[in-house]
């Protein structure tokens, strides 16, 4: 017995087969064929393409922002500008050094210009603080009522930040010609680029016991 495929029956076969059959088999076959260009395909050029408009968004941000800087540089270079001057302007204020003879020459300068004698200047020790750190130190003068007062006043006009914390005052001479000696503490100010380091903790010192002998 012969078995083989006789394709004149096949052809015979599919001619009778109704329509409706054939359309069934015509449209599976269309499915098969476009799921699989789709998932060979087109997906993946889908994917690409998605990937390509994730692209060109970002970097479309990207020059948005690098346009705005441009645009606006001059804007920028103005405020950097002010926030120099502005720096500047704190560090005179509050200088990153003690600079005591620049400080001794303007407090005497102060008191030569409201003709006021100095008699001691003596800078005390450097207390530190969060970012600054305060100066102090004390000075004895002498002098007329008004000449003391325009003194005050002439070290509150200076550049640099000087208070006057404390003062004594003291009357000499005769009523008509009353001089005043006094003496006065006052603090300028440091500018700190590093806070200073918080002291280490101290360990809590646990006494020992000696374990005494069980009595008998």
């Amino acid at each position: 017995m012969k078995i083989g495929i006789d394709p004149k029956t096949i052809g015979k076969k599919i001619i009778k087969t109704p329509k409706v059959y054939k359309l069934i088999v015509i449209l599976v076959l269309n499915m098969v064929i476009f799921g699989l260009i789709f998932h060979f395909i087109l997906t993946p050029q889908m994917e690409t393409k998605k990937k390509l408009i994730s692209e060109y968004d970002t970097l479309k941000k990207q020059y948005d922002q690098l346009l705005a800087i441009k645009n606006n540089m001059d804007k920028y270079r103005k405020e950097y500008a002010e926030l120099q001057e502005m720096l500047r302007g704190m560090l005179r204020q509050l200088p990153e050094s003690k600079d005591i003879p620049n400080l001794l020459r303007n407090v005497t300068n102060v008191g030569d210009e409201t003709r006021l004698k100095l008699k001691f200047f003596e800078p005390k020790q450097l207390q530190k603080k969060e970012f600054y750190a305060e100066l102090p130190f004390e000075i004895k003068f002498s002098g007329p009522f008004h000449n003391v007062a325009y003194f005050f006043d002439g070290i509150r006009r200076l550049e640099r930040i000087i208070n006057i914390t404390s003062f004594n005052l003291v009357g000499m001479g005769p009523m008509t010609k009353t001089s005043i000696e006094g003496t006065c503490t006052a603090r300028a100010y440091v500018y700190l680029k590093e806070a200073p380091k918080a002291p280490p903790k101290k360990e809590d010192k646990k006494d020992d016991k000696s374990a005494t002998p069980a009595k008998k």
